[in-house]
């Protein structure tokens, strides 16, 4: 299984776009990014709920 990696928030923002733009098929973004499912749906729930400011690194 993927562990992930750290990204910048501009990478976040890129993935984020990336997987809403392909109908939220985050296997795609697994793939391409090569970050974990859990990252991605974190990231995207957040960019849902807070837009860009969501993927601010805490």
């Amino acid at each position: 299984m993927n562990q992930g990696r750290k990204t910048t928030f501009e990478e976040r923002v890129e993935i984020v776009n990336f997987t809403i733009a392909h109908e939220k098929d985050y296997q795609a973004a697994i793939e391409k990014f090569g970050v974990s499912y859990q990252q991605v749906y974190s990231w995207v729930r957040k960019f849902e709920q807070e837009g860009r400011q969501g993927l601010l690194d805490r």
